[in-house]
């Protein structure tokens, strides 16, 4: 068995999502964190970790960094604050979703310090973060993967996915292949339950055919439970397809169909259901037509 000593491990930003995957770290490796607001940071201090009081703080020491923020402005504000300190030979990644030129730029200046970068999004919720079974898909040289593949697997399985900037490509696909998804299964359940169909049958026979998903068997449960409590809100759905769009934009590709969805989500957001789960978005068609999918 082989065996891998501790690495010194910055982790920055402890949301939904960060503060689960720095536990798994911590587990193994000696860990320095690093939150907007400090007090998230309170049981990974209490399990061992250490608080920095800054983002250059807590990467000083640090032979892997990790980001995992809410948006493209938190990673470069952060970005910027933590790259002066960012030791020569550690490897910086990026864990949030944002656009495949913002982690190209990332590499450029993590290499000016004589450091290595790797975008490395995640595909799961909060409950594969807990348990350490995300999809990490990553992007990047094999040298820097396999420096921070001891740290990277204590929070789920890797996909190597091609040179820096491929990670956040396959992130986006699969967003917006989600919120396709997701945004069409609320559609069509709302379209039954106005033509008197039994919203449980409906889920029944869409996870029988040749359009079953597990998405669809999981999101329906809680659809017809009335449980709206975000794994991944509406708001952040939302804010992926800008990014699925910026990123079309710049290839010159049209997508009127995601255009179509964003707008349905930034309905959504409106209505005042940005703070639900991504299933959430069927409030908005049950307002429009009048009807709740609910069990009768």
């Amino acid at each position: 068995m082989l065996y891998v000593s501790r690495m010194n491990v910055a982790f920055l930003g402890l949301g939904t999502m960060g503060a689960p995957m720095a536990a798994n770290i911590l587990k193994k490796h000696s860990l320095t964190v690093w939150n907007r607001s400090p007090e998230r940071a309170a049981q990974l201090v209490e399990a061992g970790a250490r608080l920095a009081a800054t983002p250059a703080e807590a990467v000083r020491a640090a032979e892997i960094v990790i980001t995992m923020l809410a948006d493209p402005a938190a990673v470069r504000a952060v970005g910027e604050a933590l790259l002066p300190a960012l030791a020569p030979g550690a490897v910086l990644i990026d864990m949030s979703t944002v656009d495949p030129a913002l982690a190209r730029t990332l590499d450029e200046k993590a290499r000016a310090r004589g450091a290595r970068f790797l975008d490395a999004p995640v595909s799961g919720t909060r409950k594969p973060a807990v348990d350490g079974t995300l999809l990490i898909m990553v992007g990047g040289p094999d040298e820097a993967l396999e420096r921070a593949r001891p740290v990277l697997e204590t929070m789920g399985r890797l996909k190597p996915v091609g040179p820096v900037g491929h990670g956040m490509a396959m992130k986006l696909v699969l967003n917006g292949l989600g919120a396709h998804m997701m945004t069409g299964f609320a559609a069509m359940l709302t379209l039954g339950v106005t033509q008197g169909l039994s919203p449980r049958d409906m889920i029944e026979v869409i996870g029988s055919g040749a359009f079953s998903s597990p998405l669809y068997a999981g999101k329906g449960a809680r659809i017809l439970a009335r449980d709206f409590r975000p794994d991944f809100t509406v708001a952040l759905m939302r804010k992926d397809q800008d990014l699925v769009l910026e990123t079309a934009g710049a290839a010159r590709y049209a997508m009127p169909t995601l255009q179509a969805i964003r707008d349905v989500l930034d309905d959504a957001v409106a209505h005042g259901f940005g703070e639900l789960d991504l299933c959430g978005v069927i409030r908005l068609f049950e307002e429009q037509a009048g009807v709740v999918v609910a069990e009768k």
